[in-house]
């Protein structure tokens, strides 16, 4: 007898039956396959709540531990049973039983016989019956403890309230599913209490609790349902959404045009300046070279004239009478011979234009503009960016002044020649973002400064401020040793080693220096004499397009580059060693992120001004550690960590160091005011040391072990600019980014340290 691989409780209909005999007025549901468009055959529910026979899974089944539905394309993930472990459609069956009991229409599935009806039902190989079939399931062994169930029992048991028919478990075969475990949800059999949900399951009768949990999944249709009114009033927003994004396309491509515009507008204007400056240039010329043949027509007239007279003088006088004239004539012959014109001067003819196509390709793509979207265009009102100037002059609209105090930016203790003067800055709106404004261009640091704290001016803690003073004398004790650098290089501009803003600076395996040159939206690799490698970025949001790259930091062993992007992208992106873009991510989790290290396992640590916040990330992104520090960093600009997960970070406004476990406890504080002021980096040398970097009246580096003493304090012989990063070398060297473009390497291992 043929009969199709049954599961426990599946049910089967017969295959070949008309739409007439299975239809109930059309108002139950699809008894037909949506595959094989026949009458249902042991009907499977998959994760889709789509349901399908399951010899048409079988037939569309490619992989054993998943099956995608063939309708909406969802994967359905399969147990160890496979097909036959999804649960049976049993809406579908009983409206099936239901009919072949009205109608008496449903032929026999066990022996697929097209003329005899069934009679009964088997619950164990899911099959309808017909009388030789129910006789086989009594004397054959191999359908030996099959439940098997006569129609007309079954229509008795609706008629005398009883349960329609028994649901077995599927891990107890025998076993009857009459429990209800609401701890898992699920109907459960007597063994399953025993042994799979005992301690802390709740366990009931399905029949006392069966209506309750119905009313339930019905609370749960009615929440569906006003979920679908709620999403069908979200789609009518669709039309506006539309409306508003071609909106704003055409404005962008408005806008473009007008930028287009502009720049055509201004090029037509350069070019007659350019072609007015070559006009001027060429009658300059054009009036020296004509002065210079009028000057030499002068000489041949007088040529001319002085011989005609030495030939008259000597034809029709004496000898003497002609010597008179010799010393004159002599003198003014030989004034004649000394004029050489140089008619091969290059001078009178040397015009040239001029044009530098990089430069200008660069520039246009830098300054062009680009496209924003998503929560960058929503409530935003567009401003623009400052513009670098080469003389450090930041264009800004809408600025306006600080309030004073005593003529001085904050009403802070200490000198008051530390602060700047209102004269020499100006603030944004109370509503801009300082730390974009920064990156922007805007001088957060003055003399070492930073005037853009995320809080005001704070409440001294005493006791910190007595044991700093214990360990640390005042700076006017310390006797700084003076250093020099050996080499500098960069300038203002967008060529290869220009920049417009080097604000971060790192140093590969190889003393490669690495420099984020964050306007001109691109990383510059440079040797450790400073001179040009490569360079790459530029400025955009796809892969491998940088969008005001802030910091940067090097994974020693494969040489990978990581880069930090400021607001609006505030992302990671993951370069090789050549440049060659791998990845990027963190744009849903960072918000100001300001230093950037990497520890001896790969890791990236990112600390962040603003929130005061630390986060380590995996090499893919991955979120392993987040804690926030606000209670003890005021503002961090650099950060770096040992071999023991210890966590080092600068804190300008707090005058230190601070340090940090991985899982965000504080450990201690390195450095202090007086001695490590307004601190711009901190890094640590081959010999464990930490170097602190700070800009305050001189460049200087203070020496500390791990522990916080003191070594050595350094000082350079010139003043520098606004610092914005520092980078260690292997060769006993730190590398310094200025504001005024260029790059410093300093030699400091070779200094002694203080006899203290």
């Amino acid at each position: 007898m043929a009969s199709p691989t049954p599961s426990q409780s599946d049910t089967t209909t017969a295959s070949n039956s008309s739409d007439t005999e299975m239809d109930l007025a059309g108002n139950g549901p699809n008894t037909r396959c949506p595959l094989c468009h026949e009458t249902y055959t042991i009907p499977k529910v998959m994760s889709c709540f789509h349901t399908f026979c399951q010899p048409c899974l079988e037939k569309i089944q490619e992989m054993p531990d998943k099956i995608t539905c063939p309708e909406c394309h969802m994967d359905t993930y399969l147990g160890a049973s496979g097909l036959t472990g999804l649960l049976p459609d049993y809406a579908v069956s009983n409206l099936l039983e239901t009919t072949a009991l009205v109608t008496s229409a449903l032929h026999c599935t066990g022996c697929k016989s097209k003329d005899t009806n069934a009679v009964a039902r088997c619950f164990d190989c899911a099959n309808f019956l017909c009388a030789n079939c129910v006789m086989a399931h009594q004397f054959m062994h191999c359908f030996e403890g099959h439940r098997v169930i006569s129609l007309g029992e079954l229509q008795g048991n609706k008629e005398d309230g009883k349960p329609e028919k028994p649901i077995y478990c599927p891990r107890h075969k025998g076993e009857v599913l009459k429990f209800y475990c609401k701890t898992c949800s699920q109907p459960i059999c007597k063994e399953c209490t025993v042994f799979d949900h005992t301690r802390g399951h709740e366990c009931q009768f399905i029949m006392d609790v069966g209506d309750k949990q119905l009313d339930v999944l019905r609370h749960v249709e009615e929440d569906a349902k006003v979920k679908i009114n709620e999403l069908r009033s979200s789609t009518k927003g669709i039309e506006h959404i539309l409306n508003r994004l071609q909106v704003q396309y055409h404005k962008a491509q408005n806008d473009i045009n007008d930028t287009y515009n502009f720049y055509r507008a201004m090029l037509e204007e350069r070019k007659q300046d350019c072609l007015k400056e070559l006009d001027q240039v060429f009658n300059a010329k054009q009036v020296a070279v004509s002065t210079m043949a009028q000057k030499i027509q002068e000489n041949i007239d007088r040529l001319y004239q002085g011989t005609e007279f030495v030939e008259k003088i000597t034809k029709y006088a004496t000898n003497t009478e002609a010597l008179m004239f010799k010393n004159l004539i002599e003198q003014r012959f030989q004034n004649i011979f000394n004029f050489t014109p140089d008619v091969h001067n290059h001078q009178y003819f040397d015009i040239e234009f001029i044009s530098n196509f990089q430069a200008i390709q660069t520039a246009v793509r830098n300054t062009f503009g680009y496209i924003r979207e998503g929560d960058e265009i929503q409530g935003l009102i567009p401003k623009p960016l400052p513009i670098a100037r080469p003389n450090g002059v930041i264009s800004t609209p809408g600025t306006i002044s600080p309030p004073l105090t005593n003529g001085h930016i904050f009403d802070t203790p200490g000198d008051p020649k530390d602060f700047v003067s209102t004269n020499t800055l100006m603030f944004p709106p109370a509503d801009t973002n300082f730390y974009e404004k920064w990156s922007s261009g805007l001088d957060i640091f003055q003399n070492g400064i930073d005037v853009f704290s995320t809080s005001s001016y704070p409440i001294m803690d005493l006791t910190s401020k007595l044991i700093t003073t214990s360990l640390y004398p005042p700076k006017s004790q310390i006797k700084r040793q003076k250093m020099i650098y050996h080499c500098k290089f960069g300038e203002f501009g967008v060529m290869e080693g220009q920049f417009t803003e080097p604000s971060g600076v790192a140093v590969n395996a190889q003393n490669d220096i690495i420099v984020a040159d964050t306007n001109n939206h691109r990383i510059q690799i440079f040797d450790k004499e400073g001179r040009f490698k490569f360079q790459f970025g530029e400025c955009g949001k796809r892969d491998g397009q940088l969008l005001y790259p802030n910091r940067v930091a090097v994974v020693k062993t494969s040489g990978d580059i990581i880069v930090t992007e400021r607001s609006p992208t505030h992302q990671i992106q993951v370069y090789n060693q050549y440049g060659q873009f791998v990845r990027k991510f963190g744009a849903n989790i960072l918000q100001h992120p300001r230093g950037v290290a990497i520890d001896n396992k790969g890791r990236i640590i990112i600390v962040e001004c603003k929130v005061m916040r630390v986060i380590v990330f995996d090499q893919f992104g991955n979120v392993l550690h987040k804690f926030g520090c606000s209670k003890h960093l005021e503002f961090p600009n650099g950060v770096v960590v040992n071999d023991k997960e210890e966590i080092f970070i600068s804190d300008n406004r707090a005058h230190c160091v601070k340090v940090f476990n991985y899982q965000g406890a504080f450990l201690r504080q390195i450095g202090g005011e007086g001695i490590t002021n307004y601190p711009i980096g901190v890094g640590i040398n081959s010999t464990g040391e930490i170097l602190v970097a700070d800009n305050h009246n001189n460049f200087n580096l203070t020496i500390f072990t791990q522990d916080g003493q003191l070594i050595n304090a350094l000082e350079s012989k010139v003043k520098h600019a606004q610092c914005f990063d520092v980078a260690l070398m292997d060769d006993g060297s730190v590398v310094l980014a200025s504001k005024d473009y260029r790059l410093y390497i300093y030699r400091y291992a070779q200094i002694p340290s203080l006899g203290m």
